[in-house]
Formats: structure tokens, sequence, C-alpha cells
């Protein structure tokens, strides 16, 4: 059985301001002054070796990419680095064990590690600078030191790891948090205030618990797979938000005014509650899939726009929209529910709100559904029924049987088996 791994940053990331940097201007004009010698000038340096990075020990600045990959020693050690002016990238080196650099201050591009099967600890005390985190397939990773405490860095990237916890995280501002496919992480804590690009957790731990309770601003939105998610502060999506394969039992934004694009919430099989009590705009589609626990739609009470279509399944009783005033697109549901009215949702609730688009409703109580046509101007005509892929074809046919009853099965069997052998003795002669 694997160790537990747990990434305790050990808050070298706590108490951090995205773009403060006290002693930065001091710092970075020292680091532009020092003389840089000539081996420690080029584009990229090319690390097979240990020897090859002894070369370098005692080059204080590197002005291009450090690129090792095939490592043939269990130790990296950086020497008097202590500003790397482009990224630097480990991969795919089985024997490596240890990544140390205990005068690495700042890195100005990527910090990538991939494919590191036997590394089991990092240690950059000083360093509080870098660009983006991007680390995956690190199975043994068990201690790293950051003790410093970074001041700068703009994107996270975490995949395929075996780290069971990532916290302490406490940047204000992240242009991309993504972090996925780690099977062990059972937790994710961060402050982080806005996440200017994406916001991606999926495929971790079956029980992650994600808290993000100081998010106010995101442009993208993807949760999906967790236990537990607190995004209490979150007020505004600028493009699409999206929750979904989740196992959590609740579902609340309670300060969320709107989303730029489509909301959607599906599959998420042991939510019982939603609420969204301060969404006010939706600037895309509404879509409520698939969420077995939830029978009633009633959790957006003073939604009033909606930009796309509305697409709602699952075995859905009723639906509330109080304050709705227009909605851009179709708006479909497709029920299981036996008690859904069709007819009050499609006459009451939303043909008066729907501008170019359908209207179509469907319950568990009939396989198709009724269509209306409503044009920009509000004008309704009857369409075509369609099918309600809500009812299974399977489950229609058994409720069918159950209606026709079981005395006449055998009677019409036979009846039936004998007109196609009297057909078949027919074709048979003509053929003669």
């Amino acid at each position: 059985m694997k160790p537990a791994v747990v990434l305790s940053i050990l808050g070298a990331l706590a108490g951090c301001c995205f773009g403060r940097l006290v002693h930065a201007a001091d710092d970075s004009n020292d680091t532009e002054h020092a003389e840089i010698q000539p081996k420690c000038f080029k584009q990229n340096y090319y690390i097979n070796a240990a020897g090859d990075m002894r070369d370098l020990h005692d080059c204080q600045i590197i002005s291009g990419n450090i690129i090792i990959k095939g490592y043939d020693s269990d130790s990296l050690d950086l020497g008097s680095i202590s500003h790397i002016k482009g990224s630097l990238s480990v991969a795919n080196a089985s024997s490596l064990l240890r990544i140390e650099g205990v005068e690495l201050a700042t890195i100005d591009g990527t910090f990538a590690l991939d494919t590191l099967t036997s590394l089991t600890s990092i240690s950059l005390p000083k360093l509080e600078s870098i660009d983006t985190i991007q680390w995956k397939v690190l199975p043994i990773l068990s201690a790293v030191n950051l003790d410093k405490g970074i001041k700068r860095i703009n994107s996270v990237v975490m995949s395929d790891t075996s780290l069971t916890g990532f916290s302490g995280f406490n940047v204000e501002s992240l242009k991309t948090l993504n972090i996925n496919n780690n099977r062990f992480l059972e937790r994710i804590d961060s402050s982080v205030k806005e996440i200017t690009e994406t916001l991606l957790i999926a495929a971790n731990a079956r029980n992650l618990q994600v808290s993000l309770s100081d998010l106010t601003w995101a442009n993208t939105i993807t949760i999906k797979d967790t236990s537990s998610l607190n995004l209490e502060s979150l007020q505004v999506v600028e493009n699409s938000a999206q929750f979904i394969n989740n196992r959590f039992s609740e579902l609340k934004l309670p300060k969320l005014k709107s989303t730029g694009m489509t909301l959607s919430v599906i599959n998420n099989k042991q939510v019982r509650t939603v609420e969204f009590p301060s969404l006010a705009e939706v600037g895309g589609g509404l879509m409520i899939i698939d969420n077995d626990q939830v029978n009633r739609i009633d959790f957006f009470p003073v939604l009033r726009a909606i930009g796309g279509a509305i697409e709602f399944q699952g075995n859905i009783d009723a639906s509330s929209f109080k304050q709705l005033k227009v909605v851009k697109g179709s708006a479909i549901i497709k029920s299981t529910s036996t008690q859904f009215d069709c007819n009050k949702w499609m006459k009451e609730e939303v043909s008066g709100v729907v501008r170019g688009g359908k209207i179509e409703c469907g319950s568990g109580a009939s396989r198709s559904t009724e269509v209306l046509l409503v044009d920009e101007s509000g004008d309704i005509t009857t369409g075509t029924p369609g099918v309600n892929s809500g009812v299974a074809d399977g489950d229609h046919a058994k409720k069918t049987l159950a209606r026709s009853g079981s005395s006449s099965s055998t009677p019409s069997g036979i009846g039936f088996a004998a007109v196609l052998l009297g057909f078949g003795v027919s074709w048979l002669a003509m053929q003669l």
C-alpha cells in the first residue's frame, strides 16, 4: 500500500498577496545588476547528469530555461542559483529522489515536474516568486519545503499525483487553479479571492472536500467529483459554472448574483439541498439535469433573466420561477414524475417569458412531449409533439403490458403464431 503523501506547504504561501512584493523592488535591482558569467547566459540548458548541473553551481543568475530529462542521479542540487529567468522543468528521471536549491528565490517561468516516480522531497526554502507550478505524476512525494513564503504566483496545475492535501495557499489572485486526477487528494483549502481564467477541480479522491470560502470572482468554474464544496463568498462568474458528478448533499451559493454564460447542475446523485438565493441573471443556458434527490426546482427566488435555453430533466414534481421575466431561448423539461403538471408549467410559468424558441414538456405519464413554438414577439403556435426521453422505452412497455393484463397473453400468442404460419404456407405456395 502506498504511504500517505501530504503536500505540506506549511504556510509557504500563507499571507501572500498577489502583486504585493514588499522587498521585491530592492531584490530585483540587486539581481539585475549582478554580473552574469558567460556560461550562465544561454537560452536553454539541457541537463542529463549531475556533472552537467555542477557546472552551473556558481551561477547566481541563469538567463534561460533549465531542462532536465532522463537525469541519472538520485539528487538534483541547484547550487548557488538564486534566479532562473526562464523555466525549470524536470521530467522522466526515475532515479531522482531529492530536489534541492537552498538559494533559489525566483523562477520567472514555470516550475514543472513530470513523471518523477521516485521523488520524495523538494527543498527550496528561499523560493518566493514564481509564475506557474505545474506538477504531475509524482507518486511518492512526501515533503515539500517552501519556508520563505511565495509572494507571487499566477497559476497552479497539479495532476496525476498522490498528494493527499493541498492547503495554506493564500494568494489573493490566480489565473488558473487546476487540480485534477489526484486520486488520494482529500482536501483543498485556499483563500484565493479571484481566479481570472480557469478553476477546475475534477477526478480526485471520492471524499474530496473543497473550501474556497474567500473566492468572490471567477472567470470559469468546473467542479466535479467532490464530497463537499464551500463557495460561500462567490458573487460573479464571468463565463460558465458547472457542477457535475459530485457527491455532496448540498450546493449553496448564497451570494452568487450572476453568471455570464451557462449554469449547469448535472448528475449530482446525492444532492438534496440546492440554494441560489441571490442569483438574478444567467447569461447563457440553465441546465438542471439528473440530480436524483432534487424533486422541486424552486431555488432561484430572484432569478429574472436567462440569456439562453432552460433544460430540466429528472424526477421533478414541480418548478417555480416567481421573478422570471425573460428566457432568450427554448424552455424544455422532461420529467419522470407523474406529478409534474405540464399544462400549468407551459401555460402559466414559461409561456409568457420565452422569446424565440420552443416550450417542450413531458411528464412520467407519457412518452411524448407537448410542444409550443414561440417567436421573438411572444406569439405562440402548437408544434409537433416530441419524445420524452426521461421515460425509458422499457418502462413504458412494462406499463403497457401491465395495463393490458396477462389473461390474454397465451391465446393471443397462439393466434399470432397461427397467422404467421398460415402466411408462411401461402407465401411458399406462391413461390412454387
